[in-house]
């Protein structure tokens, strides 16, 4: 496509006033995500040649993929009225109805992210560290997988299935290895383009090290419902059955078996280049010993910024606050915890099924018992291949 662009720039140069070449121009800087070049040249076609209605179609496009959804939906508007092709008004209308939404979901897909870490404070679980065990800092490889497929869909009704697999190897802390599945069928009811209720069941398992870790069996309901264009939100409720192992490293870890109960309201939001979310869940967890036992609170915020079209930056920040309801053996008081949890990811896009990452991830805990206080950073750097 550079090449193209580059014989297209010297036809430009030769021939200034010639609105196709003008136009093969823009179609060349869209296709490469120069979309401020791309829209001068396909205007500037129109200039030229008033009638060259592929230019209004190219420019809704550019527009739709910018999730600059009125500006799509006014050209791609300008275009139907002009053109006597069906099947292109099907196809602007279809980018109108589908501007600023999700991209519809493939059969299938599979991804899978290579890495490595540093971590300046190795804990399998940053709520519940072990007290009194060792914490160092560490680097690790490792690896992600995220699958999901459509196993059925008819009206309203879909059932998808998702997987997900990580596996992390130390070069130091080898007892700290996770092992970890997670495989999520769910059934979705489009009941319309605003309502669309869904039901599901995860079921999680870990290895940490050569021991079993943990195991938890979750069941969920949701209601999703998309208010304007702009904006959407999810109503959740989940119910978690949490069963821990004892392990050589985590000798009482069966003592925080129990269950969860989260509800939560998540509000999400998109526009042109920015689209993101604010959410509050409350977890009420109960253990099988009450010093484990908690009620907790979790407000944050996501956003994902396309700097330019290949360039994105990931922000998030999180607030989780928990009240444990028994004293803690040997303290004498209650347990009580306030987290922050910050991240920041640059992502660029190398080609359509392949991207690097840069991340990076902060937390402060901070608890009435100094046992519990900590901080802890992660620096991390990926690379994302897009399979399916």
């Amino acid at each position: 496509m550079n090449d193209a662009l580059s014989l297209l720039k010297k036809a430009m140069e030769l021939s200034p006033e010639n609105p196709e070449a003008a136009y093969y121009t823009g179609v060349a800087y869209s296709r490469l995500g120069r979309y401020e070049e791309a829209e001068e040249m396909l205007y500037k076609t129109l200039d030229l040649d008033s009638s060259a209605v592929d230019a209004y179609l190219e420019l809704g496009r550019l527009y739709h993929n910018a999730s600059k959804c009125d500006k799509s939906e006014e050209i791609l508007s300008k275009f139907m009225s002009l053109t006597e092709d069906e099947s292109l008004k099907a196809h602007a209308s279809k980018l109108i109805e589908t501007c600023g939404k999700e991209v519809s979901e493939r059969p299938y897909r599979l991804s899978i992210a290579f890495g490595g870490q540093y971590d300046s404070n190795v804990i399998i679980e940053p709520s519940n560290p072990p007290v009194g065990g060792d914490r160092d800092d560490d680097v690790r490889a490792l690896a992600y997988v995220t699958a999901g497929a459509t196993l059925y869909e008819k009206g309203v009704y879909k059932l998808k299935a998702d997987y997900n697999f990580y596996q992390s190897l130390h070069v130091h802390l080898s007892s700290y290895n996770v092992h970890y599945h997670k495989i999520t069928p769910s059934l979705e009811l489009a009941v319309s383009d605003i309502f669309r209720p869904s039901v599901g069941y995860s079921f999680e398992y870990t290895r940490l090290g050569s021991d079993r870790y943990s195991r938890f069996h979750t069941l969920y309901g949701k209601v999703s419902v998309r208010e304007t264009k702009q904006l959407s939100a999810d109503a959740v409720y989940e119910y978690k059955d949490l069963n821990y192992w004892d392990s050589d490293l985590f000798e009482t870890n069966s003592i925080r078996s129990g269950h969860q109960h989260t509800i939560g309201l998540k509000q999400y939001l998109y526009l042109d280049r920015l689209t993101g979310d604010v959410y509050y869940y409350g977890d009420f967890n109960r253990a099988e010993e009450s010093h484990w036992s908690f009620n907790g609170h979790r407000l944050g915020a996501e956003l994902t910024y396309k700097i330019l079209p290949p360039l994105y930056v990931y922000a998030s920040a999180e607030y989780n606050k928990r009240k444990y309801r028994d004293d803690f053996p040997g303290s004498g008081e209650s347990r009580s915890d306030k987290m922050q949890q910050y991240s920041v990811r640059l992502t660029y896009l190398l080609s359509k099924r392949l991207a690097i990452s840069l991340t990076e991830s902060y937390t402060i805990n901070e608890s009435n018992l100094s046992i519990f206080d900590y901080d802890r950073s992660i620096t991390g750097l990926f690379l994302t291949v897009g399979v399916l």
